[in-house]
């Protein structure tokens, strides 16, 4: 449930730091999609991943690069609840933000969707990495991991 937690943290995060707009998963029919909220909303959404090739551990562990993505749906354009003001806002609350099991998001691009009947909606994307681990369930003989120690600890 790694992506769901990914999406599900920047949905807080926004919620916390843009309390006075809606703040939601981005809509499974967009062409139905109507905006309700007075101000705006911010539509999170999970563009994909990228794998980059194994590492050599004796199983598959391959290092994964997320995208996301924040759609501004904003009633006007300009001024302090506009959708220019509302992207530097969005920015400034995830960059280096850092979902769980993850490293921080950075801002990776943000461009104009449209404009329709004094609607206006952005979009910024984000990106973090994370690490794709092979399942390997554990059989219940084998004894589990409790400690580690180093080479320079003294045996008990």
């Amino acid at each position: 449930m790694v992506t769901i937690g990914i999406v599900e943290a920047i949905i807080s995060r926004l919620q916390e730091r843009l309390p006075g707009l809606a703040v939601t998963l981005f809509p499974d029919k967009p062409v139905e999609y109507r905006l309700n909220h007075p101000v705006g909303a911010l539509l999170v959404s999970y563009l994909g991943s990228q794998f980059a090739t194994t590492l050599d551990t004796g199983f598959v562990v391959q290092p994964r690069t997320v995208r996301l993505s924040v759609t501004v749906v904003l009633r006007q354009l300009n001024g302090a609840d506009g959708a220019i003001a509302i992207l530097d806002q969005v920015r400034l609350a995830l960059v280096g933000f850092c979902p769980p099991s993850c490293r921080k998001l950075r801002a990776v691009e943000e461009n104009f969707l449209d404009e329709d009947a004094g609607i206006w909606q952005f979009a910024v994307d984000f990106s973090t990495e994370t690490v794709q681990v092979e399942y390997v369930p554990q059989e219940n003989n084998e004894p589990c991991l409790a400690t580690i120690g180093t080479a320079e600890e003294e045996p008990d």
